[in-house]
Protein backbone atom coordinates (compact mmCIF):
# COMPACT_ATOMS: atom_id res chain seq x y z
CA UNK A 1 0.00 0.00 0.00
CA UNK A 2 3.23 2.10 0.84
CA UNK A 3 3.84 2.11 -2.72
CA UNK A 4 0.43 2.37 -4.16
CA UNK A 5 0.70 5.72 -2.13
CA UNK A 6 3.65 6.82 -3.29
CA UNK A 7 3.15 6.58 -6.64
CA UNK A 8 0.05 8.57 -6.03
CA UNK A 9 2.62 12.06 -5.20
CA UNK A 10 5.18 10.97 -7.26
CA UNK A 11 4.27 9.20 -10.77
CA UNK A 12 6.70 10.49 -12.88
CA UNK A 13 9.21 9.42 -10.52
CA UNK A 14 7.46 5.82 -9.92
CA UNK A 15 7.51 5.25 -14.02
CA UNK A 16 11.19 6.36 -13.73
CA UNK A 17 11.82 3.78 -11.10
CA UNK A 18 10.41 0.65 -12.71
CA UNK A 19 12.05 1.58 -16.04
CA UNK A 20 15.34 2.33 -14.62
CA UNK A 21 15.68 -0.76 -12.15
CA UNK A 22 15.79 -3.31 -14.75
CA UNK A 23 18.63 -1.27 -16.84
CA UNK A 24 20.70 -0.59 -14.08
CA UNK A 25 20.44 -4.55 -12.72
CA UNK A 26 21.48 -5.43 -16.97
CA UNK A 27 24.52 -2.80 -16.49
CA UNK A 28 25.48 -4.53 -13.68
CA UNK A 29 24.97 -8.20 -14.83
CA UNK A 30 27.34 -6.70 -18.41
CA UNK A 31 29.52 -5.50 -15.91
CA UNK A 32 29.86 -8.62 -14.31
CA UNK A 33 30.64 -10.58 -17.42
CA UNK A 34 33.08 -8.37 -18.50
CA UNK A 35 35.08 -8.33 -15.59
CA UNK A 36 34.85 -12.35 -15.56
CA UNK A 37 36.12 -12.31 -18.92
CA UNK A 38 39.19 -10.04 -18.42
CA UNK A 39 39.82 -12.26 -15.38
CA UNK A 40 39.76 -15.40 -17.03
CA UNK A 41 42.30 -13.82 -19.55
Amino acid sequence: MADHHHEGHFPEEAEQNEIGAPVVFALCCFAAVILLIWAGC
